[in-house]
C-alpha cells in the first residue's frame, strides 16, 4: 500500500495479530495472501477515520483508541467485547496469528514489512 491515500492497521489481541484473507469465490484457486486490514482515505477524511471505517466494514468491529505509529500506519489493541462482535464477509477469513506462525503463511509484502517492523506491539 504505497499509495498516499491508503493506510494499514495492526490489530492485536492477547499477543496475536488479526489478519484477513479474501478470495473471489468458492471456485477461486489463486493464491491470495493474508493481510492486515487496510483502507483508502475518502475526500476530506482523515487517515484515522478511514482506518476506523475500514475496520468496521471488514470485521464489524467499531474500534476506538487508535494509535498512529507512523505515516499511514496505525495500531489498536482489541478487547474481548470487540472480538465478540467480529463478523466476516462472504469469501473472507479473519483469524488471529502468533508471530511465530506467520512464517507458515503467504503474507502480502506490506503486511510482512509492517508486522516485523512493529512486532514489539504484540507484547503491549
Amino acid at each position: 500500500m504505497a499509495d498516499s491515500s491508503s493506510c494499514l492497521i495492526l490489530l492485536t489481541y492477547k499477543g496475536k495479530i488479526l489478519l484477513m484473507h479474501k478470495t473471489k469465490g468458492v471456485l477461486d484457486t489463486d493464491a491470495h495472501p493474508w493481510s492486515l486490514i487496510g483502507g483508502i482515505r475518502r475526500d476530506k477524511e482523515s487517515f484515522e477515520d478511514a482506518i476506523i471505517r475500514s475496520v468496521e466494514k471488514e470485521t464489524g468491529i467499531k474500534i476506538q483508541n487508535v494509535e498512529r505509529i507512523s505515516e499511514f500506519k496505525y495500531h489498536a489493541a482489541l478487547t474481548d467485547d470487540n472480538i465478540n462482535k467480529m463478523q466476516r464477509e462472504e469469501f473472507q477469513l479473519l483469524d488471529f496469528f502468533a508471530l511465530k506462525d506467520l512464517q507458515k503463511l503467504l503474507l502480502s509484502p506490506s503486511t510482512q514489512e509492517f508486522v516485523f517492523k512493529y512486532e514489539h506491539l504484540l507484547s503491549s
